[in-house]
Order: C-alpha cells, then structure tokens, then sequence
C-alpha cells in the first residue's frame, strides 16, 4: 500500500510540473492545413508541455457574430487554463481574439499560418511573435511558364480572409509577369464547378486556391470531376488541393507547427520572447498529379518531373 501511496504521489507531481500550453486553431479538426499544425505541435510538446486545444471552427462559419462569440470562449478558455504559453493558428485568431484581448498581456503568443502580414493585427506585441505564411507564387508561375506560357489564368477559391489575400498577392505576380488574371471566389460546389468548366475555355491556365468554406464540397465528386474535364493547366500552393490539381509548389503546415512548437519551448525555457523575430516559411514541396496530367495530355518536362512528389489517386 506504501509504495501504490508514493507511487500516485510521483505521478501527481510529475504531471503538476509539466506546463500547460494551449492552442487556438481559427478552423476546424478535419481541415488538412490545421490538423498538419495541430500534428507537429503536439509531436514536439509530448512529455514536454500538456496541450490544451481550442478550434474556433471560423472555417465554416463565417459570420461576424460566430467570429466574436468564439473569440470570447476562446479568451475565457485561455484565461481558465492559464498556461506558460498560447500557439494559435491563421488570420481569425490573430484579429478577434489576440489583438483584442491580449495585447502586451503577461501571457505569451506565438502565431503561425497568418497570410503574407500581421500589420493589420499590430504584430509584434511585446508578447506576441511567430511565422508568417508566405507562398511561392513566384517559383509557381516560374514552373507554369516553362510548361505552358500562358499569358492569361483565373484564380477559384473560397469566399474567405485567408483567399482574398492569397488572390491579392497573386494579383501583384500577376502584374510583374504580364499576365491578365481574372477571379472568382465561390461559395458552394456547384458555382466552383461551373466557373471550372468556363475556365476550360477562357483561360491559359487556372489558380486553385482554398475549398474548405465552400458549401457541399465532396472531394470524391470533385476529383472525377476534373479528372473527366481538365483541358488546361491548373496549379495549386496547397498541398490538399493537389487531389484536384494538375502542378503544385505547396508549403507545409508541419514547418509552421514545428517551428511555433519550437518557440513555446524555448519560452518555456526562459528565452525572451522579445528575441524571437518575427519569420517567414521557408519550406515547399514541388507535387504533379498524374492521373490529372495524363488524362489532360500536359506536358511536363521531365526535369520538373524528376524533382517532384507524385498524385497518383
């Protein structure tokens, strides 16, 4: 009985020692980009920080009151637990629940998956530092032009913060590259298929950008869908999007989960968080999609094909 007494005792206080940390995703489990966030967080915290997750599922709904009713549970969620340190994950969370409520407060927050620039938020605080999300649209419109030269394309994405400023940032490419883009941001299945099917015709090529807020989404549905009527190059920077796409240079959620992992733990471990910079990604992956690329007849040269990940689904 002695030793099952120290034994629970041990325990007890092991646990106690751990930190807690918790981690605010602006979407939902089930979205490909924050479960590969959620993945490498938990990955480099285990045994080392006890994870407290809240999802403000601001994904699918999009309304200003859902947005700021999450917000405060978020807030009142963090406040209960009172960890060592907050991850949180893309734009939401950034605007109505850290720049609202813990602005230079005791408690540090480390962001990551924030598009291209956090000075609408007023980052850095004084507590708040992390890794902005930046694509390589640069690189991508490099490896279309040797494929295609296409001199006009549409950008298809989703009604949301996170695409409009993907497609502004595309626009500004767009321009320095000659090449007229169009848009369309879409907000159920039926629309996104219809203007895929016009692009088919109308344009050189076609930029996918997010799905996950468009309403009745069926991956199975969409990827005969293109595979039955791709005609033109379609590329992506997101890798769950390569299911639909011909030609990917995609960035990885684990580089900007691993990296906010990192930084919790250094924290944790009494570094300033004052001396943790404010970064960018700096990771991406090259991916074709065969099945796509073969039905299409695109050709691709074999040096891209030599470098790239395969679709074969």
């Amino acid at each position: 009985m002695k030793v099952l007494i120290i034994t629970l005792m041990y325990i007890s206080l092991y646990a106690s020692s751990i930190p807690k940390c918790v981690y605010i995703s602006s979407y939902h489990q089930g979205f490909s980009w924050s479960d590969g966030i959620e993945s490498s967080i938990k990955k480099v915290l285990k045994n080392k920080c006890e994870v407290f997750q809240f999802n403000m599922d601001t994904k699918r709904n999009k309304t200003e009151e859902f947005k700021k009713s999450q917000a405060l549970l978020a807030k009142k969620f963090i406040d209960k637990i009172n960890p060592s340190v907050v991850i949180t994950s893309d734009d939401n969370a950034a605007k109505y629940l850290v720049s609202k409520y813990y602005k230079n407060s005791k408690i540090p927050f480390i962001f990551c998956g924030i598009n291209w620039t956090a000075k609408k938020y007023g980052f850095p605080y004084k507590n708040v530092t992390g890794m902005l999300e930046v694509l390589p649209i640069n690189g991508l419109f490099e490896l279309s032009d040797t494929i295609i030269h296409g001199k006009t394309a549409i950008f298809i994405g989703d009604n949301t913060i996170t695409d409009k400023k993907d497609l502004k940032r595309f626009q500004e490419f767009s321009e320095s590259s000659n090449i007229k883009l169009d848009y369309e941001l879409v907000d159920n299945i039926s629309q996104w298929k219809s203007i895929y099917l016009k692009a088919q015709k109308d344009y050189d090529f076609i930029i996918l950008g997010h799905n996950a807020a468009i309403k009745n989404w069926d991956d199975k549905e969409i990827k005969e869908f293109v595979y039955e009527n791709t005609k033109k190059l379609s590329i992506t920077t997101y890798t769950w999007m390569m299911q639909f796409s011909t030609l990917g240079l995609t960035i990885l959620s684990s580089e900007q989960g691993t990296w906010a992992a990192n930084s919790a733990l250094a924290i944790i471990n009494g570094y300033n968080i004052q001396d943790i910079s404010i970064t960018t990604n700096k990771k991406w992956d090259i991916w074709i999609n065969t099945r796509i690329q073969k039905s299409s007849g695109i050709h691709i040269p074999r040096y891209i094909k030599n470098k790239a990940k395969r679709v074969t689904y």
